[in-house]
């Protein structure tokens, strides 16, 4: 059945009130509002709940702060907490900005950062105050001159965050190899089994004694006296590195203190 092309109705037709509401939801995504909307933008917004809610009351997330549309005065909302960090949904490691709440201390949404060549150009100079950056990712006195933002893939790694099966503590081996079993533990007691060692898995029958990082650091006794070439106990210590996020540094900086030359970078292979 044909439609027609003035019905508002119709498919694939966007009228005023869909467009202002597209709008308002973008808006509420990014994490800023315009506090004085003209009257038929608020009508075509309220139009879209029962009970009129807001642009941002309807995304169900505070917005971060609310820029004036015509004077651009920034007033943030004291009740979120905006942090400049890095995405690592992939090897690119672009800027994002992640939004908490300050009463519970929980991220609760992520969006890009216009101060990251990387998500924004132009983009900002990194002297410019955060209320450049509320300003230019608002449509507040000249327009929105700079987009701070992170693909689907950076903004999946929330859903990573907030996975109910993440894993958050140490979990230690409580069943065969391969069974696939596990027991969270604290990290006091990572830490101390790591070091000092033992029967570990004795409570699971096993009779073998581990090594902890202490008895290995030893620069004296050689791997093999058949073998000089292995070095001495220590090398026997192998740390594999990760990504260039941070975990590469620290494991390297291990490695070195400790004294093994057995460090294997994540390219390595």
């Amino acid at each position: 059945m044909a439609t027609s092309h003035h019905d508002p109705h119709a498919t694939g037709v966007m009228n005023r009130r869909t467009f202002v509401q597209a709008a308002a939801g973008a808006a509420a995504l990014a994490g800023l509002g315009l506090p004085e909307m003209p009257a038929w933008a608020d009508e075509a917004a309220a139009g879209a709940t029962k009970d009129g809610a807001s642009a941002a009351r309807l995304s169900g997330k505070p917005i971060e702060a609310t820029v004036d549309a015509k004077t651009g005065a920034v007033t943030p909302n004291e009740d979120v907490i905006v942090r400049y960090s890095a995405c690592l949904g992939c090897y690119s490691s672009c800027g994002n900005r992640v939004h908490i709440d300050r009463a519970t201390g929980e991220a609760f949404a992520v969006g890009g950062n216009p101060y990251n060549p990387n998500n924004a150009y132009p983009y900002l100079n990194f002297d410019e105050p955060l209320e450049s950056a509320y300003r230019s990712m608002s449509c507040a006195a000249g327009g929105q001159d700079v987009r701070g933002t992170v693909c689907g893939r950076g903004n999946g790694t929330f859903d990573a965050y907030s996975q109910p099966d993440r894993i958050t503590m140490p979990l230690k081996r409580a069943g065969k190899r391969g069974e696939g079993k596990w027991t969270p533990i604290s990290w006091e007691q990572l830490i101390s089994e790591i070091v000092e060692g033992g029967k570990l898995f004795a409570d699971l029958g096993e009779d073998r004694e581990i090594e902890g990082l202490r008895a290995l650091h030893n620069f004296e006794t050689p791997i093999s006296e058949d073998d000089p070439e292995f070095g001495p106990i220590v090398n026997q210590v192998a740390c594999f590195g990760s990504r260039g996020d941070g975990r590469a540094a620290i494991t390297s900086r291990f490695g070195k203190a400790y004294g093994t030359v057995n460090m294997i970078g994540h390219g390595a292979t």
